[in-house]
């Protein structure tokens, strides 16, 4: 393992055991018994360091199941839709139950930065757009934008035990709706 690799390690068991809100990068430079120019060698910033770490964390947990979405086993477009947003909901809660020190470091890296968040948004849209061969990229972002509070880290606080039985009526509202661009 390079010692880029190490860094994100190190940075993501820190921040599972201690919380983001102690990191420091001489702290993590210290348990690889290396200076903190080094890290700055790999990485130009905490800042970097983080955003880097969070895209990846998103990409092992969530995008992994939708990029790209396997439709192989259905025959109607609409169970196509209702299973990649679930998909992507089920994903995002799971992650925020399980490891919400992570969650938290995605939330502040990508849920607050405005192009990070609109690159997830935008490879979302055409994961589904492509999945569902749906008509338009509007058709795609209109679910997605519909389904924002089963996806968005903003809103996870809010997330409960009731969060499928939300999405199924939310589905059963917009479910007749599909194909309506």
């Amino acid at each position: 393992m390079n010692t880029r690799e190490k860094i994100l390690k190190k940075t993501e068991e820190f921040i599972l055991k201690n919380g983001i809100e102690k990191l420091t990068i001489s702290k993590i430079a210290k348990e690889l018994n290396i200076s903190q120019p080094a890290i700055y060698k790999h990485f130009k910033s905490k800042d970097e360091l983080l955003t880097i770490l969070s895209l990846r964390w998103l990409n092992g947990q969530t995008l992994v199941k939708i990029f790209p979405f396997d439709t192989s086993s259905y025959e109607h477009q609409k169970d196509i839709v209702h299973d990649w947003l679930w998909s992507v909901a089920i994903a995002k809660y799971e992650a925020h139950r399980k490891t919400p020190e992570m969650f938290a470091l995605y939330t502040t890296y990508i849920g607050e930065n405005l192009e990070l968040g609109r690159q997830h948004i935008l490879k979302m849209v055409e994961s589904l757009k492509t999945a569902a061969k749906l008509e338009s990229y509007e058709e795609a972002g209109a679910y997605i934008q519909a389904f924002v509070y089963f996806h968005h880290p903003k809103i996870a606080p809010q997330w409960d035990d009731q969060f499928q039985t939300q999405f199924e009526n939310l589905w059963t509202l917009m479910e007749p709706n599909l194909n309506a661009f």
